[in-house]
């Protein structure tokens, strides 16, 4: 039976705005010591599927600088501690695209990468957005909104053509909530 580690010892390493690194000794079920251990803590975040009465995906074009290339993606940011995700998630979709939405429910909770990070990610599908708020980017970001039609964006799904790993599975989920896709 799969059994949790014991932790010996935690120490941060490293600590600068919003990444903070630790090592930990752990013991294994087995007796077994791994040392060090290192966690990556990084802040949950949300992403959101805004979606149109229209059928039209609202999605933001922008630079990802650890990748090098320009991404299109859900919008979305970082929780603020101790923030509900859903509030986060309608903050973030006004923030980002000026969309607002009282149609917003979670598809799901994720750990994304578990071996290494200690975050989890939400993901919402927000129907019937409207755009009805001015824009309000963070001081970095430059954001550019791009609007798909529901063909438009199966076609870029199927084609896999969306480079952002941790929101494909959203976008999956969406399209199979809204009818757009069907399960087997």
């Amino acid at each position: 039976m799969i059994q949790k580690w014991e932790i010996l010892s935690s120490e941060i390493v490293f600590q600068k705005k919003w990444l903070t690194i630790k090592e930990e000794a752990c013991k294994l079920p087995d007796g077994q010591i791994i040392d060090p251990y290192i966690i990556v803590e990084v802040p949950n975040f949300c992403n959101v599927f805004l979606v149109t009465a229209a059928d039209e995906v609202i999605m933001v074009k922008q630079y990802r600088h650890a990748a090098g290339i320009i991404s299109i993606e859900m919008p979305g940011g970082m929780i603020d501690k101790g923030e509900d995700p859903m509030v986060a998630a309608a903050r973030e979709m006004q923030e980002e695209t000026g969309y607002t939405s009282d149609q917003i429910e979670c598809l799901f909770t994720i750990s994304p990468n578990p071996p290494l990070e200690n975050n989890q990610a939400w993901f919402f599908l927000a129907k019937n957005a409207v755009q009805n708020r001015e824009i309000a980017l963070d001081q970095f970001e430059d954001i550019e909104l791009i609007k798909y039609s529901k063909s438009e964006f199966m076609q870029r799904l199927l084609n896999n053509e969306f480079t952002h790993g941790t929101q494909l599975g959203a976008k999956f989920a969406a399209a199979i909530k809204l009818g757009w896709l069907v399960a087997p």
